[in-house]
Order: structure tokens, then sequence, then C-alpha cells
């Protein structure tokens, strides 16, 4: 969820939301009333699990509700089709890409009207609903511009995508409009400087009113009108250049490489591997794939590092044309941060975020990497030992942390964990896999049992209507509070298909918010009721993996997910669950649409929980035999995972370190002569573990363009999530007086209150509340990363 603009607030959380259908005849939605409850009946009586892991049960409760014949139908005396149509999400406009289009121009049409009306009537009590009625002006467009980002992400048509491309676009530019709108910000002002008027509004309405000003001045508000051209230029030409970036950061820079059938040959690989090669048309090399099974295969068991290396170098290159994307989008950001007055666009970047400053960040990274180096290279010791045995290289008894760094390369890491992996194997004796025990619905009961003890909201399945998902194995899944029912939606589209992103995401289809006064058309959106008895916009959010099956003794498809798979999908629902839960009557400020470097602590916190033995033992039945199981096991793979995870995490911090270097105040420094490329490799080689110099990945970073110069965030949370967790959590996983203090503290705020006085609140540490040097110097202290 990225802040890029007041009306897109943390698009980098790639959020989404909509939908209700109202209009068709009330007969007809009564009966489709009828047909979804008896299939929601039958689904809901403990069958979560099986809607999952049963494809059978799926399909026949699905044909229940969808194909009903004319002569049994409940509409048949009414002499209507059986078959229904809602569209995408239940918004009735999204039965086609045409569909989508009007929805956009129906959206502009109402933004403008309700645009023309804040701006024709200024009497004092229309000023009083003036940041009520901006918020408004946000949502209209926001719930276009959130589906629209996730349509182009992850919607199998094509002409969906086309649509949602020029939609996006149209709505991009109308936005950037508005924020360069001096009658807007003019009028803002006032608002808030009025003491009359600002003692008859909320807390949040005035913590929405400043942000929304503060949105006002990052987008040069007061600069004369060819500098508000230029932003608005520069601002959609960095959203077409990363879209760009974005679609094509998976491709490889050749679909294959050559090696001479000889050099393959005596490299000790297997001839298993060398039987799936196929050679070139003079029969003299073998082209090995750059991607794909084949290609990890070699990395893990070719003997021979120059063959690893090229293929390793291979993998991680993209085109010289990407390369070109990624300069431009560096150079555009640099220059709207010149424009804007900064010295770079970190420093805009960072602007209203917990760090606030460039300095603050390479500080608190600095502190990070020089904390974790001596763990890092500890467990590059390992691979070293192996490396130095396996190939005969002379060593010093006692290496030097340079010599280490310098022997072990990127290309050998998985060579070497893969011989580490099978001496675990043979040492535990395991040989089942424990994927067997954790199918796709044990993990998602296991979440539903998870939030049910710490927050007292479960999940429940229920059938889609025709139309409402883009493929029946997208399952609907319901969030219902124990006090006050239905308070959200949660779509799962989590397995395998062709042309689907590999990424898994996390997307807003819309957030919850209270229904505006005078607010009468939910034609679009879904609503519930408080328990305060107040109306609001359901938070509709669609979780996107990519899980593959395979075949049970049955021969029926079954998913069964490895534990880092658990790992994620445990985050993309704590993302999910901060929406449920940040409940605010604005949506500006609703769930995810807060700080960006705060944004990703609830998805990491949940992470916790997935490598937890206690929740692991709750989930984990075997697939065939209904057996738990067994702690032996469960512990051997915990144990296993944590094999070189603190170079996991110096890998992360590397790449946050390129984000800032990518955005710092050198790209403007050196713009006629910038090479983006030699700035990612410099990099690798100053920072020295597992060092890069041999391909361009930097242009197959797509954070680049989401978390532009706040990719910190994710070890920056992952820091506060550790010592929540270990304040929280780490004595019982499933207490519910700690997910209440959570949720209290954290959860419920969405982006109203300041992040650092949530985690002041929650860790019982009131020095944190402000911020500051000393602030980040605790979290960056942190043992378990």
């Amino acid at each position: 969820m990225l802040k890029t603009t007041f009306l897109n607030r943390n698009l980098t959380a790639r959020v989404l939301s909509f939908t209700n259908i109202r209009g068709v005849k009330r007969y007809a939605t009564e009966a489709t009333q009828f047909s979804t409850a008896k299939a929601s009946e039958d689904l809901n009586v403990g069958n979560l699990r099986r809607a999952f892991n049963d494809v059978d049960y799926w399909h026949e409760i699905n044909k229940r509700n969808f194909s009903v014949s004319e002569d049994d139908s409940p509409f048949s005396n009414f002499g209507i089709e059986a078959k229904l149509q809602t569209g995408l999400f239940r918004n009735p406009f999204l039965t086609s890409a045409d569909g989508l289009r009007k929805f956009s121009h129906h959206s502009l049409s109402q933004a403008q009207e309700l645009l023309n009306d804040m701006k024709s009537d200024k009497s004092l009590e229309e000023l009083i609903t003036y940041i009520m009625k901006l918020d408004r002006l946000s949502d209209t467009l926001c719930r276009v511009i959130d589906l629209c980002e996730f349509i182009r992400s992850s919607h199998p048509d094509n002409a969906f995508v086309e649509a949602a491309q020029a939609c996006h676009e149209e709505m991009f530019e109308f936005m950037n409009t508005l924020n360069t709108d001096v009658e807007l910000c003019d009028t803002l002002r006032q608002v808030l400087n009025d003491s009359r008027i600002t003692d008859r509004l909320s807390e949040e309405e005035i913590k929405v009113g400043r942000i929304l000003l503060e949105d006002f001045e990052k987008s040069g508000i007061y600069m004369n009108p060819e500098v508000r051209d230029q932003f608005i230029a520069f601002s959609q030409e960095i959203s077409l250049v990363g879209q760009d970036f974005i679609n094509n950061t998976n491709y490889v820079r050749s679909n294959f490489i050559k090696i001479k059938c000889e050099d393959l040959e005596n490299s000790g690989i297997s001839k298993l591997i060398l039987n799936q090669l196929s050679k070139d048309v003079r029969g003299k090399h073998f082209k090995i794939p750059t991607h794909g099974y084949l290609a990890y295969s070699i990395l893990r068991n070719c003997p021979d590092e120059e063959v690893r290396m090229k293929v390793w170098s291979a993998m991680h290159s993209c085109s010289d044309e990407q390369i070109r994307r990624l300069d431009q989008l560096v150079r555009l950001r640099a220059a709207l941060a010149k424009l804007m007055g900064c010295d770079s666009f970190a420093e805009y970047q960072l602007k209203g975020k917990m760090a606030k400053t460039p300095h603050q960040v390479r500080g608190f990274m600095t502190a990070l990497l020089s904390y974790m180096l001596p763990k890092t290279i500890q467990e590059l010791k390992y691979i070293f030992d192996l490396k130095c045995k396996y190939q005969q290289i002379p060593s010093s008894e006692n290496p030097s942390d340079a010599e280490i760094a310098q022997v072990v390369r990127p290309w050998d890491r998985d060579f070497y964990s893969s011989i580490h992996s099978v001496q675990q194997r043979r040492a535990t004796s395991d040989s089942e896999q424990i994927s067997s025990y954790f199918t796709l619905g044990n993990v998602i009961q296991g979440l539903s049992d998870l939030f049910d003890s710490i927050y007292g909201i479960r999940l429940e399945i229920e059938v889609t209507k025709t139309g409402e998902t883009f493929s029946p194995e997208v399952r609907r899944l319901n969030v219902v509070s124990e006090q006050e029912g239905i308070i959200g939606v949660i779509y799962c589209d989590l397995l395998e298909r062709s042309g689907k992103t590999s990424n898994p995401s996390h997307f807003t289809v819309c957030c919850s918010r209270e229904i505006y006064p005078g607010e009468t058309d939910f034609s679009t959106i879904q609503t519930g009721v408080n328990s305060q008895g107040i109306q609001f916009q359901l938070p509709v959010i669609c979780l996107v993996c990519n899980f593959s099956t395979s075949t049970n003794p049955s021969g029926k498809p079954i998913c069964l997910l490895h534990l880092n798979e658990v790992e994620t999908l445990f985050h993309e629902m704590g993302h999910a669950m901060h929406s449920m839960l940040g409940r605010t009557r604005l949506q500006n400020i609703s769930g995810t649409r807060c700080a960006t470097d705060f944004v990703e602590l609830p998805s990491i916190l949940m992470e916790h929980f997935a490598r937890d033995a206690r929740v692991l033992k709750r989930i984990g039945k075997h697939h065939i035999t209904g057996q738990p199981i067994p702690e032996s096991l469960l512990e051997n793979y915990l144990q296993e995972i944590k094999f070189m995870q603190h170079c996991e995490t110096f890998s992360q911090a590397k790449m946050a370190m390129l984000d800032q270097e990518l955005h710092s105040q050198r790209v403007i420094e050196e713009f006629e002569r910038l090479d983006v490329v030699a700035i990612y490799q410099q990099l690798e080689r100053k920072l020295q573990v597992l060092v890069d110099d041999k391909s361009n990945w930097c242009g197959k970073f797509g954070h680049l363009f989401g978390y532009g110069a706040t990719y910190y965030s994710y070890l920056f949370d992952r820091a506060i999530a550790s010592k929540i967790w270990d304040s929280l959590f780490a004595h019982d996983p499933f207490s519910r007086s700690s997910g209440k203090k959570f949720r209290d503290q954290v959860l419920k705020w969405g982006g109203s209150k300041d992040p650092w006085k949530c985690i002041a609140d929650v860790l019982d540490k009131p020095e944190l509340a402000e911020g500051g040097t000393e602030a980040m110097k605790f979290i960056g202290q942190s043992e378990d990363l």
C-alpha cells in the first residue's frame, strides 16, 4: 500500500473493495437468497475445511446454486432466467470489460458532481461537512483505482486487464488534477484554521484533514501553474513506467543459455538431469533453461561452480529494455523530488512516515546490518567449510570474515544448502513430507480457529453468485464477529492457473468506512451494521497466491502446503485482518491505509504464529489418515527452516539499502551519467555478503516501484513485530487478552492514530510515543528477525 496522493492513500498495500447487488426485482433477490442460503447452510456446518480440500464437494455446492433447471427453479413462475448474473465482487456494472468502463465513467460523474457541490456552497454548515465530503470524493475514486489495480495484476481476461489499464490512467489523471487544485486546498486550510468549525469536528475528521493538507502540500499546491502541470505529468509518467516495469520483472534476459556438452557432462551433474536437457542444432551445446524446475535443479545439484555461476547469473538477469525502464523510473522520481524542492526522492517520500528522513532510515539499516553481520558470517562459515572440503580449497584454520565472504558466492547457496538438507534428512530419518499434514483446508480452518481465539472472529465459507468471481475456484469467506455478525469479505484466489502471477498479494477492493450522511445508493457496495447499530461499508479483500495441487490416492486434486507456504498465507491473512478490524468512520485512514512503514506489522506478526509449534500442531492433520502431525517431525522441520535465516535477513537488508540508494541524492547528482546496474553491483561489493557482481538483478526487483524508498519497512516492521510477539503472544499464542490488546492498541485504529503511539501503548513503553533516533535504535535492537 503506497500512499501516492490524498485520494489513493496507500497503494502499496494493494487493497480493493466492493459490492452488493440490489438492482434486480425483489422476488428475484429473495429467490436467489433462498438458493444461496441453502448452499451456505450446508457449507457452514463445519465444512470450511472441506470447501478447500474436497474439489468434488465444492463443485457440487456451486452447481446447486448456479445451475437450476427451469422446472424446479424458484424463478420459473416469474418468467425470468434461472441463472441471474451479478458482477465481479457483486458490483452490477462488472459483468464485462465494457461494464468496468461504464463503472469508471459513472464514478467520475459522481466525483465531479460532488466536487461541484463542494465548490459552490461554502456556508459555515457546509464547511463543517467539508472533510467528510473530501473523504467521500476519495472513496468514490479509490474504489475504481484499487479495483483496477487488482484487475491489472490478477484478472485472467485480457479484455478486463486492458479496460482496467485505461480506467486507471483516466482516474489517476483526474486524481492528480484534484491534488493540485488550489481552491480545494485553500478551503481545507480555512476549515482547519477556524475554531468555529474544528470545535464541531471529531478527532478523526481533524486527523484526516491534516493528512489531506499534507498531501496537498506534498503535491506542490502553491507552486505556479506550470510547475503543477509538471507535477501531474511526472506523476502520470511514473505510474505508467512503473506499471510497465512491474509487468516485466518476471522475464529473464534469455530463455536459455548454452554450455558445451563436454563441460556439462564432466561437471558431475546427474544423468537424470542431463537427459531432460535439449541440445542445439549442431549438438555441441546443451540448452539450459533459465527459469523453472530444471534451472533450479542444476543450481541444487551441479558440483561445477562455473556452471552454477552461469546459470544463476542468467536466472537473475533481465533485458536491457527492463534496465532502461528502471533507469527511467528512478530519473523521473528524482526529477519530481527536485521539482518539489527536495534533495532526493527518498526525502520526498519519507515525509509523514515513522522514520521521517533518509538519515533515520540509513541509521536504522546501518545498525541492523552491523548487528546481523556476525550472525550472517557464522552461517556462511558452514557453507565455507563445506565448499573448501568439497572443492579442496586450502583455507586457514580461523578464516577471516572477508575470506569467508570472498569464497562463498550466491550461486553456492542452493547447492550446499541441498547437501545440508540431505544430511539432515539422513540424520532424522524422516522421509515423510510435512506438507502431507497441511492441506489448504486445514490451514484455512486453523486460521479461523486462531482468529476466533484471539479476536473473537471466524471465517465462514459462502457460495458465490454467478459472475461474482472470475473463476469457480475462487472461494468467498465471510469474516464473522461473535458480537457484530459479518464485518468483511475475503475472496481467496489461492490455486495456480496458467498465466497467473506467482507473487502472493493482498488487494483491498474496498475498505471499511461508515455510510456517509445522505448516502442512499448501495448497489456497488456491501454493507453491515456494527454493535452500535451504525451501518458501514464492508471491507472487501482479495488474497492471491499460486499454490500448486497434487493428486491424492483417490485421484482427486489436493493442495498440500509447505511450511513456507503456510507462512505466506498467514502473512497475507494478517493484511486482511488489519482491513477487517481497522474500523474508522472515514476511509482515508481505514485498515491498511496507514503509514507505509507501519502497514506490514500485522502481517509480519502473523508469521510468528505460522512458525510456532503450538499453533502448527493444532492445524497439522494428515490429509489421508487424519492423524495429528508427529511432534518430532514438526520440530525437525522448524529447525530446518531456520537454516540460513540470518543470511535471508541480510539479503532483505541489502534490498532495502538498494532501494535507498536508487532514490538518494546521488541520482540527482549523477543524473546525466546514471548507471543503475553499476550502483547495484557497487553496493553488493560494499556489503560483502553473497556478492552478486555478475547479474543485473536490480531490474527484477519489482518492489522498487511499489515501495519506492520505503522497502526498509519490511525489516523495520519485522523488528517491531518481534518485540510485540515476545511481549504478548510468546507465552500463549491463543491468548484472548493479548489479542484484545493488540486489536485495541494497534489494529482498530487503522491510520487514525500515530503509529509510534500505537507501539508505545501496546508495549507499555510511553517513552517511544514520539519516535526519533532513540526509538529507532530501540526497535533495531531486536534479537529475532
